[in-house]
């Protein structure tokens, strides 16, 4: 970290991490050129029903797993060690404070900015950082414009974006199917190992 200067802070619940957030990174950072991007699992998310989301160590081993193959990518715990809800505002303040003089962003969906009003402290954590966005489906670029003429001014990602979704995966894995392709061979053979989602 000593040597890098533009920082990502890619949170999520990851349940699953799945080849999706990888190649999604990958992609961004390139476009942006960051040096790292922390990949930060949420020990509960704020806006998401806490009932489907397994252990907060399950879903940190598989998104270690998932992202191990590349040096740029680092494992945050701070979500998860810090434990209860996990807002963006406290994470970012956090990284800010543990690595001072790194140029941060702070990167989420187009479909997470559209409720954007609902973060906490949200119109300071907008001062607070960069964000970049990447578009999901039924969330364009021009929609959440039109909510927040704000985000005209971020980083728009321009990316394939390969739509995966956690929840479908789950159901998969639920009904016995082998999602081996979409999430790698080591968090499947994890997957498996621990008997998760069944």
């Amino acid at each position: 970290m000593d040597k890098a200067k533009k920082v990502g802070i890619f949170g999520g619940t990851f349940n699953p991490p799945h080849v999706g957030h990888y190649l999604l990174a990958k992609d961004v950072k390139k476009q942006f050129n960051l040096d790292k991007i922390f990949f930060v699992p949420s020990y509960l998310p704020p806006h998401k029903d806490h009932a489907g989301i397994i252990d907060s160590g399950h879903r940190e081993k598989m998104t270690q797993l998932l992202i191990s193959g590349d040096p740029d990518f680092i494992l945050s715990e701070y979500e998860i060690k810090k434990q209860g809800i996990s807002y963006s505002i406290n994470t970012v303040k956090y990284f800010m404070t543990e690595f001072p003089g790194k140029e941060f962003y702070f990167i989420t969906g187009s479909d997470a900015f559209y409720f954007i009003e609902t973060w906490k402290d949200y119109k300071e954590l907008l001062k607070l950082i960069k964000f970049i966005i990447f578009e999901r489906t039924d969330f364009s670029r021009e929609k959440v414009i039109k909510k927040h003429p704000e985000a005209a001014d971020m980083l728009w990602a321009n990316l394939h974006l390969i739509e995966l979704s956690a929840s479908e995966l789950r159901t998969r894995i639920k009904y016995g199917n082998n999602i081996r392709e979409e999430v790698g061979a080591a968090v499947w053979e994890y997957i498996n190992k621990n008997q998760l989602y069944r």
